[in-house]
């Protein structure tokens, strides 16, 4: 079931008042697009490598701080 939100058309709007004349219920858009297994893929590896970077830029500093 799709969630409603009330809606209102720029003709039926009133800037002076900041009401609606006759306001409507429509589904509410989805925020994301579908997501196809290459692009979580490219997200996961992009996770991944920042991860990564992280990690020897940490093992670095422990290495200077030892020394």
């Amino acid at each position: 079931m799709a969630a409603l939100v009330q809606v209102c058309l720029e003709a039926d709007y009133d800037a002076a008042t900041a009401t609606c004349t006759s306001p409507y219920y429509a589904p509410m858009e989805a925020g994301w697009p579908a997501l196809s297994l290459e692009g979580a893929q490219e997200i996961g590896a992009a996770c991944a490598l920042l991860w990564s970077l992280a990690w020897v830029f940490r093992r670095l500093k422990k290495q200077i701080d030892q020394s």
